[in-house]
């Protein structure tokens, strides 16, 4: 038992041990403290690349934007932050702020005077998808500076820190920021700029774990008065970056959630025969779910019953919109025109459209009946009952609880003013009458 323990420590040691291949301890402090500094090539290159990224947020290029990234030098002072914290030395944590400072300030500029001349001023989705940071972004940020500081601290160089530039995304914010000044924009900014603040925390606390576990020498030893204090200010900077971030995430999770419902809500209960759902819009932000039906009227009262459904879809407080039209001459001729695509190569496929035309002009026919016979109710029943100002006709079929189902016919009725018992029952014979059956369900509204 003993030595398959000791075999399996060995093992483990053997894959995941990061002292093997590092480099020398005061190479790579060397090396971070180098890339500190931005100023003379390496300033003009980050102007350089935040023209090249606003030019690639601008006109929606992810290409671009990536390679902007490729170029940037803002990783030196992020992980130099880092790394003076875990060494305690502070000098190098002022500098790294200092620098880092100065190039998000200017990054800021450039990216604000490339979109105060730029034409296009439209927000595209690639700088819209750095508005709204969540603990998503949190997690890419740290798990992405541990891959950069690991490969950083190897004896020999690899290709992660270019990927990890890109995943980490530390200048598109930056030129979102901009962006959000430019436009008067301040929920851009604030977003995008929260976006870089959580990356550089993040990413220098990944420095901060590697270096510690790696077990770097310190610059100078710090009491524990001091060790705590520093402790402390971590903990602290850290949630509070960390803490909004989640509740964005909660938020982007809640109206996903909101969004996937409402589509199961209208695909299983707004669904009518002689109604075409044209359009619909879901606005979690809003809880509104807007629908555009053409095609016979579906009644107020059919709408009002699928409302009371919205609950059992988790659906609770949402609004439900929905707008109709007929169907218009334009209309017809749009659906016409895209039922006759006519493929000349063979007879088949031009009776196959025929087939398509004919059909479909049958249905507009049917349309058109209804039309014409629901105008005809309404001015018999106003010349019938004069507090009559609107009706809607539909036939539809009751569902009962024992699974059987009954066939009659809804009758939205519009008055502007209450009938009377004995106009009532008149209403109701002569409908059944004009309407040749039995089965009639009538609901009245008072609209003034």
């Amino acid at each position: 038992m003993n030595r398959l323990t000791r075999a399996l420590r060995w093992f483990i040691w053997d894959r995941f041990n990061l002292h093997s291949d590092a480099a020398n301890a005061q190479d790579i402090i060397d090396s971070f403290r180098k890339g500190v500094d931005i100023k003379g090539t390496n300033l003009w290159i980050l102007i350089f690349a935040i023209f090249i990224a606003s030019i690639g947020l601008n006109v929606n290029s992810t290409a671009v934007i990536i390679g902007a990234m490729l170029i940037s030098p803002l990783m030196g002072p992020i992980m130099g932050f880092g790394l003076g914290i875990a060494i305690n030395d502070f000098q190098l944590v002022k500098r790294a702020i200092r620098n880092l400072s100065v190039a998000a300030v200017i990054s800021i500029a450039t990216s604000t005077i490339y979109f105060l001349v730029s034409p296009i001023s439209d927000a595209q989705s690639e700088l819209l998808a750095r508005t709204q940071p969540t603990v998503y972004d949190v997690l890419i940020a740290l798990f992405g500076g541990l891959a950069g500081v690991v490969a950083g601290t190897r004896k020999e160089k690899s290709n992660v820190i270019p990927g990890v530039a890109i995943a980490t995304a530390l200048m598109p914010p930056l030129c979102t920021a901009g962006y959000g000044i430019a436009n008067g924009q301040w929920t851009f900014f604030i977003g995008a700029f929260y976006l870089f603040v959580i990356n550089s925390v993040f990413i220098g606390l990944s420095t901060l774990l590697i270096v510690r576990f790696l077990k770097f020498p310190a610059v100078r030893y710090i009491n524990q008065k001091e060790r705590i204090r520093v402790r402390n200010s971590i903990m602290v900077v850290t949630m509070l970056t960390l803490i909004p971030s989640i509740y964005f995430a909660y938020r982007v999770v809640q109206k996903n959630i909101f969004q996937k419902n409402a589509l199961r809500f209208i695909e299983r209960e707004m669904v009518f025969d002689n109604a075409q759902l044209l359009r619909h819009k879901v606005d979690p932000s809003l809880k509104k779910i807007n629908l555009v039906y053409v095609g016979s009227f579906v009644p107020d009262s059919v709408i009002g019953l699928k409302k009371e459904k919205l609950a059992a879809y988790q659906l609770q407080g949402a609004s439900l919109e929905v707008r109709q039209t007929g169907i218009t001459d334009s209309l017809r001729i749009d659906m016409l025109r895209n039922a006759i695509t006519i493929n000349k190569s063979t007879a088949t496929e031009q009776e196959k459209n025929l087939e398509k035309v004919a059909l479909l002009e049958k249905e507009l026919m049917k349309y058109r009946e209804q039309d014409l016979a629901q105008a005809a109710i309404v001015k018999e029943a106003n010349a019938l009952l004069p507090q009559i100002t609107a009706i809607a006709v539909e036939p539809t079929l009751l569902r009962r609880v024992d699974g059987k189902t009954d066939s009659t016919t809804l009758v939205l009725v519009a008055l502007n003013k209450r009938l009377t018992n004995g106009e009532s029952a008149q209403l109701e014979n002569w409908l059944k009458a004009r309407l040749q059956t039995n089965n009639v369900e009538i609901n009245t509204q008072i609209k003034n």
